[in-house]
């Protein structure tokens, strides 16, 4: 009994102890089932606020002002300009090219030489190439646009509206064309077009910032500088008794621009001295260069300067009155032949002379280069006409561009001073052989003699 009794008590015992653990054992799952819940929420708004984050981030990437789209799109833009750019430059090389194909120089925005130090840094005003009060733009056959000063008309026959085979204008608002061609070229004044696409080849500044024109010399192989060096902006003439311009001549300081007899013949007044002419022929100068600077070219007469003994001279073909008169008084007469105040008309310039050959031997064409250094066969020389004048424009072998007996007939006058008491004529006359007396070449007279193998050329600005 008391054994029973006390199995009973370690059986009771025993339960009891399986009970307390399985207690603890629930109190320790609990737990653990609250903690390993704990920790997992806990990773998971970690993770999501990670996430979050890295959304954030992500979209910040993407959309902000620097984001991935905002940078794509500026890369898009950037390849999109260098290809406008690249097609610009691509445009400009051709345009470049058409142009010297054309005759016509470069693009036409050459830099400008340095200014000598201590002048004024001097910027021309540029033709924005549309019409205006004075001018008509006018488009060219090989597309150019050419400055028309309003009273002239630019031609239409297709052998006149080429810039690079020489632009006509005839005085007058009357369209010329095949019907009236013949009628228009012996009643009407006439310039052909010459480009400049540089205007500083035609003059520089010495250090005293007065302009002078620069003279050239043309040969097969090249085209050089005649009395002038240039460095750093500033040139020199070389001799001051050589070839120059603008500038007068005086001879002995008593003769021919400082006799005031003289100077009356070419239009100044009683009191006009060669200092004061010297003011005057700059002071042209000067206006001629800026409005090539502007327009980028200038007009040259198309036929030498005819009906000199008359008051009222012309610049048409088949005249013969084209000699006989004195420097000073065919200086004063080419004044007179603009038909309003919307141009400027003169005895051509050695730079003007020299800028219309350096057009034709920059042509690209071998027989026009040749005809600046070589003129044999196309002009009225001795070995072609004999020892005689021919009327202006008369044989059509003998043009360039358009541009009429620039080698032989007459000699005509220009504006360039040589030595101390002579101008300087050019082109050789009919007396002459055309391989040794070409466009290019330099004669000299005293700007007093009037015989007949002396003419002029008049040149047209705006």
């Amino acid at each position: 009994m008391g054994t029973e009794i006390k199995k009973k008590k370690q059986t009771m015992m025993c339960v009891e102890k399986l009970k307390l653990n399985n207690v603890k054992n629930k109190k320790l799952k609990s737990q653990t089932v609250s903690k390993i819940s704990g920790i997992t929420l806990i990773a998971l708004v970690v993770t999501i606020v990670v996430l979050l984050i890295l959304a954030g981030i992500t979209i910040s990437l993407v959309f902000s002002e620097n984001g991935i789209i905002a940078k794509a799109k500026e890369a898009a833009e950037k390849t999109n300009q260098a290809a406008i750019n690249e097609q610009e430059q691509m445009n400009e090389v051709d345009t470049t090219i058409n142009n010297m194909l054309n005759g016509t120089g470069g693009s036409g925005e050459e830099p400008t030489p340095p200014e000598p130090e201590g002048c004024p840094v001097e910027e021309f005003e540029k033709w924005n190439k549309t019409s205006n009060d004075k001018i008509n733009a006018v488009e060219s056959a090989d597309k150019v646009v050419v400055p028309v000063p309003k009273g002239y008309t630019a031609s239409s026959l297709a052998t006149e509206n080429k810039v690079s085979e020489g632009f006509v204008i005839y005085e007058g608002e009357e369209v010329v064309n095949d019907s009236n061609k013949d009628a228009a070229r012996t009643t009407r004044n006439q310039f052909v077009w010459v480009p400049v696409a540089n205007p500083s080849d035609m003059y520089g500044k010495d250090e005293n910032c007065k302009k002078w024109g620069k003279s050239y010399n043309f040969s097969a192989s090249g085209i050089t500088a005649e009395n002038w060096t240039e460095q750093d902006g500033i040139m020199s003439v070389t001799s001051a008794t050589s070839y120059r311009e603008p500038d007068v001549v005086t001879g002995n300081g008593t003769e021919y621009d400082a006799v005031n007899s003289n100077l009356q013949q070419a239009g100044l007044d009683s009191s006009a001295t060669a200092s004061t002419f010297k003011t005057q022929l700059e002071k042209e100068f000067n206006n001629m260069i800026a409005s090539v600077e502007k327009y980028g070219g200038f007009y040259i007469g198309r036929y030498e300067t005819g009906n000199l003994s008359q008051e009222k001279v012309v610049v048409i073909k088949n005249n013969t009155d084209i000699g006989n008169q004195t420097w000073y008084t065919m200086y004063k007469k080419a004044k007179g032949i603009a038909v309003n105040s919307n141009v400027t008309s003169s005895m051509i310039w050695g730079s003007q002379w020299d800028a219309t050959l350096k057009w034709m031997y920059n042509s690209g064409n071998a027989e026009k280069k040749k005809y600046t250094y070589d003129s044999t066969g196309k002009g009225n020389y001795y070995d072609t006409n004999g020892n005689k004048t021919i009327a202006t424009g008369s044989i059509e072998t003998y043009a360039v561009n358009n541009i009429y007996d620039m080698a032989g007939n007459v000699w005509d006058w220009t504006i360039e001073a040589n030595s101390t008491p002579v101008r300087v004529n050019r082109g050789g006359y009919y007396y002459d052989y055309g391989g040794s007396y070409p466009a290019s070449n330099r004669y000299n007279n005293y700007p007093t003699y009037s015989g007949g193998s002396n003419g002029f050329r008049v040149a047209l600005y705006m």
